[in-house]
């Protein structure tokens, strides 16, 4: 989108991410007047040099926060089985995550098309990664929900230095590195079960992968956890002894900025994993047949452990009695999924990573074609609480209250835009305006911009916490929330 100011667009939401497993290719290719209901494939020409000889099988594309994500397996000439993760950013942008045998790291094109790829080092995945977790708020099984999807909305945090590191779009790498694990739960047959993105925050700490950096990620992660309704915290920052480490069961895990592998294994811990089998008598391990090693047990193939589902060489890819980590992965289904009640309505993130300038956008449905609307605040302290009638003001500031490296409560000034398009026409006025523009219109949108220049007397830093938003209509009681997740930096 052309958004006709000085800020980069650092992403668009929608209500739900929708996903394609493309049993029928023609639906990736269709024509349609939304990205969401048709994702569009990234050109192949973005990773070819990349994977080289490799064969890739994409299995799913989808569009979450505007950034469309697709993935599925890799595979050798020599019959070997590795995976690839591709997400495009608004701008055009694109982080990928490959993983072929003797090839694993991160690929990152720019929105010029410069092109960058940093390779993992080499990582022995059977160092010892775990903390023990005696959990104290394990939520209760919800049974009413046996059989629908479930969602694992994850809190994904950065220290400043592995952003700073990563050097790539914040929330195209955090979606990457939750596909990479979806990935895994797909090809292992684990149905009706996802991580979602709900959040993303940087900051400007030291917590690194030890036993004592975990312990203080969660410490820090929790109040933010609790704000965002979130289940699942996954933080990036330098290694200290493993490359990644998680509490085994439980809901944190941290990992190395450059292993872009560690997060799908540190998560299967979270689900109540362990490495390559030591016990006889349990089955929450990874496994390795000789030939391939999955997830938590070598983490060479894009697989937790499965009886169900043999490689390419036809061996199994784990055990009944003593490898079967989708069995665990189901079992720990409502666990993972229910630690804290979903938010009702849309979800924004509006993050600027190591930018101080970030503008996002929100397409808001419900607010039909050919019709009027706008957003408002909860709290007059924060912005305008009524829809008032269009003026030439272009925006709307609010007072959003964030919280400091500190964890206290700071006021930081953000812009509320109501946008119209259709075609080529583009209107764009304060959020809370009413005004009804008619054929002109296709669709409503909400765009939250951040500027420095607003906020001249903050001192440097990150920014986090969320921002709520109501959509409505004039002479009508139809309202919809609207969850703003923010990190921004000053």
């Amino acid at each position: 989108m052309n958004t006709g100011n000085p800020f980069s667009t650092a992403g668009r939401s929608g209500l739900t991410a929708l996903t394609l497993v493309l049993a029928l290719p023609a639906l990736v290719s269709a024509a349609t007047d939304s990205p969401e209901n048709s994702p569009q494939a990234t050109s192949a020409s973005i990773y070819a040099d990349t994977i080289g000889s490799a064969r890739f099988e994409r299995s799913a594309i989808k569009v979450e926060q505007g950034y469309t994500v697709e993935s599925g397996n890799l595979y050798t000439r020599d019959g070997e089985t590795g995976s690839l993760v591709v997400v495009r950013s608004p701008d055009g942008a694109v982080t990928a995550i490959v993983d072929e045998p003797g090839k694993r790291g991160l690929l990152v094109v720019d929105a010029q098309g410069k092109s960058t790829f940093t390779q993992e080092p080499p990582d022995d995945y059977m160092t010892p990664d775990t903390v023990e977790m005696s959990e104290t708020s394990v939520p209760a099984v919800d049974n009413s929900k046996a059989g629908e999807p479930r969602y694992i909305d994850m809190l994904v945090a950065y220290t400043a230095y592995a952003l700073g590191r990563l050097n790539t779009d914040p929330i195209a790498f955090a979606l990457a590195q939750l596909e990479t694990a979806n990935l895994g739960l797909r090809n292992s047959r684990v149905e009706n079960l996802s991580l979602r993105l709900a959040a993303v925050n940087v900051f400007d700490v030291a917590h690194n992968t030890s036993g004592d950096g975990l312990i203080a990620w969660q410490d820090m992660l929790e109040p933010y956890r609790t704000l965002y309704s979130t289940d699942v915290s996954a933080a990036y920052s330098v290694a200290a002894g493993a490359g990644g480490i998680a509490f085994a069961p439980g809901y944190t895990s941290v990992s190395n900025w450059v292993q872009p592998a560690a997060f799908r294994h540190e998560v299967g811990h979270n689900a109540g994993g362990g490495d390559c089998n030591n016990n006889p008598s349990n089955y929450n391990f990874g496994y390795n047949n000789g030939k391939s090693s999955t997830y938590l047990c070598g983490n060479k193939v894009p697989y937790y452990s499965t009886p169900a589902v043999k490689d390419t060489h036809g061996l199994p890819l784990g055990n009944a009695q003593t490898a079967d980590m989708a069995r665990v992965w189901r079992e720990n289904a409502a666990r993972m999924s229910g630690y804290n009640a979903e938010l009702p309505g849309l979800r924004m993130l509006v993050v600027s990573g190591l930018q101080d300038q970030v503008s996002t956008y929100l397409r808001v449905p419900g607010i039909e074609r050919l019709y009027s609307g706008g957003i408002v605040a909860l709290n007059a302290n924060i912005g305008p609480t009524q829809l008032t009638p269009g003026t030439d003001e272009k925006f709307t500031m609010l007072n959003a209250s964030l919280l400091n490296a500190q964890g206290q409560a700071v006021v930081v000034k953000l812009r509320g835009v109501r946008t119209e398009e259709g075609g080529e026409y583009a209107w764009r006025e304060h959020m809370n305006s009413k005004r009804f523009i008619g054929a002109l219109s296709q669709w409503l949108g909400l765009e939250i911009q951040y500027d420095a220049r607003d906020n001249m007397a903050l001192p440097p830093g990150y920014y986090n916490g969320m921002l709520q938003l109501e959509a409505r209509r004039p002479n009508s009681d139809w309202k919809q929330p609207i969850n703003v997740f923010i990190s921004v930096k000053k």
